[in-house]
């Protein structure tokens, strides 16, 4: 099992995710009061906190959770959505990636797996992308990055998002976990 923290955490999309993959969500950090209920009711016993800029490793060991091997985060993305002001990640609430960042470098996880929704690639000319991606770098983390839409996996809708996979060591670990080999030769399936 990792043991994964799970920021920004809404309903617990990514937690019933990983479950499936043999995750465990060890604790949550959502600001909302009525999505914190859901959590609570659905991963009873899970700690959660509830604003990402007062969490550190510290309030993490302080309410008993141990090691967290994976941190996972879906970061505001009204800032970065064709539809809002495109404040990019120097808006407030998606600027809130770089206390996601924050708790990367001061937990060190040995994972770390974030989404947002498709302007965050164009964002401020592509920069907000490269700052991102950048970011992971700095602290040590080498991935990968991959645009996919919840159509092409059961879903009644176009929804898609871009998921950065970023790993400690080998790049191919993280691309791994985005790309299906049989893809990667150049002739994926339609």
């Amino acid at each position: 099992m990792i043991r994964t923290l799970d920021l920004f955490s809404g309903i617990g999309g990514f937690t019933l995710a990983g479950e499936r993959c043999g995750f465990q969500t060890v604790a949550f950090c959502e600001i909302d009061k009525f999505a914190r209920r859901v959590l609570a009711k659905r991963w009873e016993g899970v700690p959660i906190f509830e604003d990402v800029r007062q969490l550190t490793s510290e309030s993490l060991r302080q309410r008993g959770v141990g090691r967290v091997e994976c941190i996972t985060f879906g970061f505001p993305c009204q800032d970065l959505s064709v539809a809002g002001k495109r404040a990019g990640l120097a808006g407030d609430r998606s600027g809130l990636f770089w206390e996601a960042m924050r708790l990367v470098g001061d937990i060190g996880p040995d994972w770390v797996v974030c989404e947002n929704v498709p302007g965050f690639r164009s964002s401020s000319g592509g920069r907000d992308m490269a700052a991102v991606v950048g970011a992971f770098a700095e602290r040590g983390y080498v991935g990968a990055w991959r645009s996919l839409c919840a159509q092409f996996a059961g879903l009644a809708q176009r929804r898609e998002r871009v998921f950065v996979v970023g790993c400690l060591g080998d790049w191919r670990r993280a691309a791994a976990v985005l790309f299906e080999r049989h893809s990667l030769s150049g002739h994926p399936a339609p």
